[in-house]
């Protein structure tokens, strides 16, 4: 029975692990529409998840590309400051320090908590430019009357090929 009990408890965690994460990113969403076009709440949910689920190609080969970028730039961030932090103190307190690696280890908690943040507010500029991008496509069907720029459409669509391409290689190597 105890063993029934923890694969029961083991899958309610799954299943609410799941739900957590749905809603996170559905209440991302809900608030870019909601700064976009001043919608309520739940309107904004509704809205933001058709609007991806209409996109969700381009909008997954962005989001792929972003999360990769992110990435590398909170290890660049992390590693660059610890190694620039642990220069910093063995040229002016080498000799008063008896381990650095407890003030580098310090810097480096710091830097990866200022990189993660950094990179939360840079992924979000990155979902909202990129809704507004959709957005503005679904609106105004005449490309001479939409607000993007066409370099952007150009980066865009360029990165969807590049995903596509990469996806399709990928399924017929398997």
């Amino acid at each position: 029975k105890l063993r029934v009990a923890v694969v029961i408890l083991s899958i309610l965690k799954c299943l609410l692990w799941c739900v957590e994460k749905c809603l996170k990113f559905i209440n991302k969403q809900a608030y870019i529409q909601t700064a976009i076009f001043g919608y309520s709440f739940c309107k904004a949910s509704r809205m933001g998840f058709f609007l991806i689920l209409r996109n969700v190609l381009r909008i997954s080969a962005v989001s792929v590309v972003s999360q990769i970028v992110l990435f590398i730039g909170k290890m660049f961030i992390t590693v660059a400051s610890t190694v620039g932090g642990y220069y910093y103190l063995d040229i002016h307190f080498g000799d008063e320090l008896k381990y650095l690696m407890v003030p580098t280890l310090l810097i480096g908690i710091a830097a990866y908590a200022v990189a993660e943040m950094f990179n939360e507010v840079f992924g979000m500029a990155i979902s909202t430019i990129l809704q507004c991008f959709v957005a503005d496509e679904e609106l105004f069907e005449d490309t001479e009357e939409r607000f993007a720029p066409g370099s952007l459409a150009g980066a865009i669509d360029s990165t969807q090929k590049k995903y596509k391409t990469k996806k399709k290689v990928s399924v017929e190597s398997s």
